[in-house]
């Protein structure tokens, strides 16, 4: 879609919306040929907003890691915050998002057996900054993995970080409870 003062007014107006908690899925998604150069004019404006109306952001990246953190950091997108949706990169970029005050969203991909570089970040990373994540009606967790996905599997993921940060389930249900309430600003 073009970038046009009347296309994004329409997302101007849906935030005036009362149950309107966040912007997004926004971001860059190399994966499907498109504009690239559009992707990052719609990703800035949609940062501004978010900066703006002081909503946080949940960022879509797709084959698109430096392009996306460059963006993050050139935009100030930290000032809205947010999360990185169904995070899959490297240790060292999770640190960066990490440091910029990001929450990493941890989904069905952590419970499969070629997950192992998301495993080291999920050990890595403070349980304060993980959100638990479905991306319904992909990424099912094994033992579904190529089914559909809903919420009610987000169990296997909680299992996988408990397993990982060798805490209980229950801890990890209600820290990750906490920081999503916290991004979103919303009450428990």
């Amino acid at each position: 879609m073009e970038f046009t003062d009347e296309n994004f007014s329409c997302i101007e107006e849906m935030l005036a919306q009362d149950k309107i908690v966040a912007v997004g899925e926004i971001g860059l998604d190399y994966h499907w040929e498109s504009d690239k150069q559009l992707q990052k004019v719609w990703f800035a404006a949609q940062i501004d907003l978010a900066r703006r109306e002081g909503y946080p952001i949940m960022v879509h990246s797709r084959d698109a890691a430096a392009d996306t953190l460059d963006m993050v950091k050139a935009e100030k997108a930290y000032e809205a915050g947010g999360v990185i949706h169904c995070f899959s990169y490297e240790k060292e970029m999770a640190r960066q998002y990490l440091d910029l005050g990001f929450y990493l969203g941890i989904g069905g991909v952590l419970t499969f057996k070629n997950a192992r570089k998301l495993k080291e970040i999920v050990e890595y990373m403070p349980l304060e900054r993980i959100l638990l994540e479905t991306d319904c009606p992909y990424l099912a967790p094994e033992p579904f993995r190529g089914k559909r996905n809903d919420s009610t599997l987000i169990r296997y993921v909680v299992d996988a970080i408990a397993d990982i940060k060798g805490i209980s389930k229950d801890e990890i249900v209600g820290v990750t409870t906490a920081n999503s309430c916290r991004m979103y600003n919303i009450g428990q």
